[in-house]
């Protein structure tokens, strides 16, 4: 294979060499010798080849397909004794230091740990701390008050406060229900109090001291009285829940293995070694006190990080614990249970596409995949394995998404204002997270050369492994999770940069970064990625289509599934003596990507782009939220001062340019 070159400049002189080794001058000269190229012109047949060989194997691999579809409908109709989860109780934890160290002093005593854990005692281990844990918070300290029944909410919200004290005196001598009792005396409080939510109306504002109660505790006034409640709950039923995350989480061909193709370049060989000791107890406890305090358990063992954080010993048993499954190269059952939430994106509630699963793990199996993660990404670093100049999400102290983002506008401006052409092509993955293949795993671990040992830890993880969608009016059985990776796993996003680092590492040789647009520093920039957010750039509609095709035979060797719909295309060219915007055409699974409209903008990682740069969007929404937040203060009977005052409080989070 020939020694690859990007297009560099000749000293003292303004010629630049081309991948096939011909010096043009300047980069007009570049672009107009590449039409003619026949090495580039080369590229277009080795195109074809791939994609004749990749789509040989697709059509090899079609009827295992289709079976396996089959096979999840008949067992969905069989499937009638479900397992369902067993949910338990938050519990109270302490709050002084002393009773802190009592009950780290208990478990010292209940968990005897006198010599390491042996393999064939790993679930009763698991089993005995979750327990012994768990016991002990809920006889000392009590159980968290569950959110009030439908029933109740609906039975009192109506009730007066009159009303409320007679209801609760019939209550008590009727010896109701406790937690019935609690929650009636709980409302009667916040009411007299003026605490619950508070109706803007003329009459109730009269009577509720809006200055008292900002001036006896702000940022509460803010919670209960200005902030709203954006959050939308689910509105479809048990059965279509269980329907759709069936379907999206059922094995699509088992069997089918990944083989990397030969397109993509091989790595050299690790020149640091993978470090496989066991973590030791300052590894553990290094991830547990990064760990976030207001993390959710999972519900359940409902064992919160803060128990770890702040008990030594569970931090020691836990080590003990992990040692054990490291050197088993199996995880335990007791991990691979969890239970899946359901945050709402867009779109209509009553369609579970709309909502996006985030699963919280037990806090011990965060702690081991924590472990896991940082020795893969300390060796892949180690060797440089990873790309990190084109791929940015997911890397620790580096800030993509600014990154991205300024050198998009740069392009944009410097193609805008020296007349240069630029196309700008966004891609989206559908449910990329979910779409990645057990297989494609392991695979993507051999070519990194990822240990055997490590992965089979990780097989075992994502084999029968089984999560539980819960919400507010349900929650459904156990479903295997037969493919994708769990967005709330520590290791998850690490294995998915590492799949889509496969297809980085095939455009990311010169004979592709050439086909990018390059800036003074003739460094072409061809490839933005940032977790599944991909944005193709060039100087022409060929090049980038080249790139294009590229993506769609990555995407027909990794069963990835690219949305046409939600991506777009962004075209900037000199007409006579000034630059314009244009509508490119391209396509990609032979279908035509849509195009911004001229005068429109499109959107990458949060940031508004246009042909002027104006960045009215970005206005546009500053205002909005202002008048929402005027509108919303005008509506209170605040004296002036604190109005002025509050106003400026609230303003400033959201336009830190001000100064005060």
């Amino acid at each position: 294979m020939p020694v690859m070159h990007s297009p560099v400049r000749i000293s003292n002189t303004n010629d630049v060499k081309c991948y096939c080794g011909k010096s043009c001058k300047g980069t007009r000269g570049l672009k107009m010798h590449q039409r003619s190229c026949r090495v580039i012109h080369g590229l277009n047949d080795e195109l074809l080849t791939d994609l004749e060989q990749q789509s040989t194997e697709n059509s090899t691999t079609n009827t295992s397909t289709h079976s396996t579809f089959e096979e999840i409908d008949v067992m969905e109709n069989i499937a009638s004794d479900q397992n369902f989860p067993v949910l338990k109780k938050g519990v109270k934890l302490p709050k002084s230091d002393a009773e802190w160290s009592t009950a780290d002093s208990y478990f010292k005593f209940e968990l005897r740990l006198n010599a390491p854990i042996r393999i064939e005692d790993l679930s009763s281990s698991i089993t005995l701390m979750n327990d012994v844990v768990y016991n002990y918070f809920a006889d000392n300290f009590g159980y968290v008050e569950k959110m009030p029944d439908k029933e109740l909410v609906n039975k009192y919200k109506d009730q007066t406060v009159k009303a409320l004290k007679k209801c609760l005196k019939q209550l008590k001598l009727s010896n109701a229900d406790p937690h019935e009792i609690k929650y009636v005396a709980r409302t009667l409080r916040d009411k007299l109090r003026n605490a619950c939510q508070i109706n803007t109306t003329q009459n109730q504002n009269k009577t509720f001291n809006h200055d008292n109660y900002i001036s006896r505790n702000f940022w509460g006034y803010v919670k209960n009285v200005l902030n709203k409640n954006t959050c939308l709950l689910p509105c479809f039923t048990m059965s279509e829940c269980l329907n759709y995350f069936k379907k999206t989480l059922c094995s699509i061909n088992p069997n089918k293995l990944f083989c990397i193709p030969s397109w993509i370049p091989k790595l050299s060989d690790p020149i640091v070694n993978f470090d496989l000791q066991p973590p030791t107890y300052r590894q553990v406890t290094n991830i547990i006190r990064r760990m976030k305090a207001s993390g959710s358990p999972c519900p359940l063992d409902q064992l919160s990080i803060i128990c770890f954080k702040r008990c030594p010993f569970l931090r020691t048993y836990l080590t003990e614990v992990i040692r054990s499954v490291w050197s088993s190269k199996s995880v335990p059952a007791e991990w691979k249970k969890a239970c899946s939430i359901l945050i709402h994106k867009k779109g209509n509630t009553s369609d579970p596409s709309n909502f996006r699963p985030i699963t919280p793990e037990t806090i011990q199996l965060k702690v081991f995949t924590s472990c896991l993660r940082n020795a893969m990404f300390s060796f892949l670093t180690a060797n440089n394995f990873i790309e990190h100049q084109i791929q940015k999400g997911f890397t620790p102290n580096l800030s993509g998404t600014l990154e991205h983002t300024a050198q998009m506008t740069n392009i944009i401006n410097q193609a805008r204002i020296k007349q240069r052409s630029v196309v700008i092509t966004l891609l989206d993955l559908k449910n990329a997270f979910g779409e990645v293949h057990h297989n494609l795993i392991q695979s993507v671990l051999d070519y990194h050369h990822i240990p055997k040992d490590v992965s089979e830890i990780i097989k075992s993880l994502y084999t029968d492994f089984n999560t539980a969608f819960i919400t507010s009016e349900f929650s459904t059985p156990f479903i295997t999770v037969g493919r994708g990776v769990l967005q709330g796993d520590c290791l998850s996003p690490l294995i998915f940069n590492m799949c889509i680092n496969t297809f980085i590492q095939h455009i990311k040789t010169d004979k592709y970064r050439q086909f990018g647009f390059i800036t003074n520093l003739l460094n072409p920039v061809h490839w933005f990625q940032f977790a599944d957010d991909a944005a193709v750039i060039s100087g022409q509609d060929s090049e980038n289509q080249h790139l294009l095709n590229r993506f769609s035979i990555w995407c027909q060797w990794s069963n990835m599934i690219v949305r046409v719909d939600k991506c777009s295309t962004f075209g900037i060219r000199k007409s006579l003596t000034k630059s314009i915007q244009y509508l490119p055409k391209l396509l990609i699974n032979n279908e035509l990507i849509p195009a911004t409209k001229i005068g429109e903008s499109f959107r990458c990682l949060g940031k508004y782009f246009d042909f002027s740069m104006s960045e009215k969007e970005h206005k546009q929404e500053l205002i909005t939220l202002m008048d929402d937040i005027m509108s919303e203060i005008d509506l209170k009977p605040l004296h002036p001062r604190i109005n002025f005052c509050f106003i400026v409080v609230t303003s400033y989070p959201n336009f830190p340019g001000i100064s005060l």
